[in-house]
C-alpha cells in the first residue's frame, strides 16, 4: 500500500482511551516502513516484523504467542519508543494574541492572474478600494503589545509582539499608513518595554523610497515572485499590463545586499510545472539572501477561474519538485510546500483555530488570510470581530470564536486513518471546506501531494547517512 493512498494501515484506534502511538504502515520501493509520528519514530522492516508490530500494539499479551525472533523484534521496536504512550497534540484554546496581520488595502499596483482576492478590483464582489483607519492599527498593535506585556509578566515565554503587514491587495500602495504603523509601533514598544517585530508580505513592486524604509525597519520580508522572468511578466503584471520582474528583481536584489531575511513564494501553474528546478536554480544564484522558496500549486479560485491558469496534477507537482529539491539542496536553499512538514506536530494547519488575528481594510476580524471580504460567503465562519468606531474598540463575537477553535483535525473524520494528520492537520480550512460542514471534510488533491512529499521526508530520515569527517 503506498502512503499516498487515502487508506494507511495503522495499528490502533485513537478513541480508545488506553491505545499506543499511532502506528502506521507506509511502503516505498524498498518495503513495508513503521511510522509512528507522535514520537517521530520510523524503521524499514520486513513483512513479518510488521505484521508482530501491529500485532502487539493491537494487544500486547500477543508476544505470549510470539516466535523468538518476533518477541526480538517486538522488544527492539519497544526499547526505541514505539510503544510508548504519547499525548495528542493540542492547541492553546483562548484568545489572547500577541500577533495581528494587518491588511492596509485592498488597492493593488499588480493584476496577477491568478490573484485569490482580485486584488485591487474589490474582491471581484464589486467592494470598494479600501484603507484601513489608522485608529483601527493602533487599536490592534495596542492590544498585541498590551496581551504580550501581560503574558510575559505571567511568566510566559513571549519576547516580542509581532506586526505583520499582508492584504488582499498591495499592502505598500499605502505606504504613508505602513509608516505610521511601524512608528506607532515602535512607540509602544518603547513605552511598555516589549519588542516589536515587523514582517512584510509584499509583491516586490517598491520603489527606493519604500525599499530603504523596509531595509531600516522590517525583520524579514516575505515576495510573491514567479521565479523567472517569463513566467513573472506573464503572470504577475503590472495593472497596466506591463511586466513586473525588473521591479520585483531589484527588490530582492537589494533585500540581499542589505542582508533583510526574506522568502519568496512562488504559485505554480500547469504551464511552470516542468520549469521548477530551473526557477529554483535561478532565485538560488540571482538572490543569494534568499532564505527559503516556497513553492506552492496554484488553487483554482479568484481570478484564476476566468484566466488561462490551472492547477499542475499532483503526480506532476510531486515528480518535478522532488527533482527541484535536490538541486535546492546543492544549492543551499531550503524548499518549501506548506502541507509536507514532517518535523512538526500540530492538530492545526494555521493559526485558524487557535487565535489567528487578522484584520482588514474595513476593520473586520478574520481567521483567515484568504477570507478577507464581508461578501465572501465563507465570511460567515471565518470572520469574528470587527472595529467598533463608537467604541472606539474591538468587539470579537465568542461564539464564532469557539466554533474556529473546533476547526482541527481531532474534529476530521476524514484524517483518522492517515500518517499525516499530525503533520498537515487537515490542510487549509479555506480551501478544502469552502463553506461546508465540517464533517464533510474529505480533502483535496492537495492531500495526495502532503502525503507523497511527507514520506519523501520520512524516507530522508531514514536513509541518511554521516559523512565522513
Amino acid at each position: 500500500m503506498s502512503a499516498t493512498d487515502k487508506q494507511d494501515s495503522r495499528a490502533v484506534d485513537p478513541s480508545e482511551p488506553s491505545a499506543p502511538p499511532e502506528l502506521f504502515v507506509l511502503c516505498d520501493e524498498r518495503g513495508p516502513i513503521l511510522y509512528a509520528p507522535l514520537g517521530n519514530l520510523m524503521a524499514r522492516a520486513n513483512a513479518p516484523a510488521v505484521a508482530a508490530a501491529l500485532a502487539y500494539a493491537r494487544d500486547p499479551s500477543t508476544v505470549e504467542e510470539m516466535s523468538g525472533d518476533e518477541r526480538a523484534v517486538v522488544e527492539a521496536l519497544g526499547e526505541r519508543g514505539f510503544f510508548k504512550h504519547r499525548s495528542y497534540p493540542r492547541h492553546a484554546v483562548g484568545f489572547q494574541p500577541v500577533q495581528v496581520t494587518l491588511f492596509p488595502t485592498n488597492n493593488c499596483n499588480l493584476r496577477c492572474s491568478y490573484c485569490y482576492a482580485f486584488g485591487g478590483e474589490g474582491g471581484g464582489n464589486g467592494e470598494p478600494l479600501t484603507r484601513m483607519d489608522l485608529c483601527v492599527a493602533q487599536r490592534a498593535i495596542d492590544l498585541i503589545a498590551r496581551n504580550a506585556k501581560a503574558r510575559a509578566d505571567r511568566g510566559e515565554p513571549i519576547r516580542n509582539f509581532l506586526v505583520s503587514i499582508h492584504g488582499n491587495g498591495e499592502p505598500f500602495c499605502a505606504y504613508d499608513l505602513i509608516q505610521q504603523i511601524v512608528w506607532y509601533g515602535q512607540d509602544v514598544s518603547e513605552e511598555l518595554g516589549v519588542p516589536a517585530v515587523f514582517n512584510a508580505a509584499t509583491n516586490g513592486v517598491l520603489s527606493e523610497e519604500q525599499l530603504d524604509f523596509v531595509v531600516a525597519n522590517f525583520n524579514s520580508v516575505n515576495v510573491s515572485f514567479d521565479g523567472l522572468p517569463e513566467f513573472q511578466d506573464a503572470n504577475r503584471p503590472m495593472a497596466g499590463g506591463r511586466g513586473s520582474f525588473e521591479r520585483v528583481d531589484h527588490t530582492m536584489r537589494r533585500l540581499s545586499e542589505a542582508h533583510v531575511g526574506f522568502g519568496i513564494r512562488t504559485t505554480v501553474t500547469a504551464a511552470m510545472v516542468d520549469r521548477m528546478s530551473d526557477i529554483v536554480a535561478f532565485v538560488a544564484e540571482r538572490y543569494p539572501g534568499l532564505e527559503q522558496l516556497h513553492l506552492e500549486p496554484v488553487w483554482e479560485c479568484g481570478r484564476c477561474v476566468t484566466s488561462s491558469n490551472v492547477m499542475p496534477s499532483s503526480e506532476a507537482f510531486v515528480r518535478r519538485y522532488l527533482e527541484a529539491l535536490e538541486v535546492a539542496q546543492e544549492m543551499g536553499v531550503r524548499l518549501v510546500f506548506s502541507g509536507a512538514r514532517q518535523d512538526m506536530l500540530v492538530d492545526t494547519f494555521c493559526k485558524v483555530s487557535s487565535g489567528s488575528f487578522t484584520v482588514t481594510p474595513t476593520g473586520d476580524v478574520t481567521a483567515c488570510y484568504e477570507v478577507s471580504y464581508r461578501s465572501d460567503p465563507r465570511s460567515e465562519r471565518f470572520f469574528f470581530g470587527r472595529f467598533d468606531h463608537d467604541l472606539g474598540d474591538f468587539v470579537f463575537d465568542q461564539e464564532k470564536l469557539d466554533a474556529l477553535s473546533e476547526l482541527n483535525v481531532h474534529n476530521i473524520r476524514f484524517c483518522d486513518d492517515c500518517f499525516c494528520r499530525w503533520h498537515c492537520a487537515g490542510d487549509c480550512a479555506a480551501k478544502v471546506l469552502d463553506g461546508i460542514p465540517l464533517e464533510r471534510h474529505h480533502g483535496s488533491v492537495r492531500c495526495q501531494i502532503s502525503r507523497a512529499l511527507t514520506l519523501n521526508q520520512i524516507q530522508r530520515k531514514l536513509d541518511w547517512r554521516p559523512t565522513d569527517g
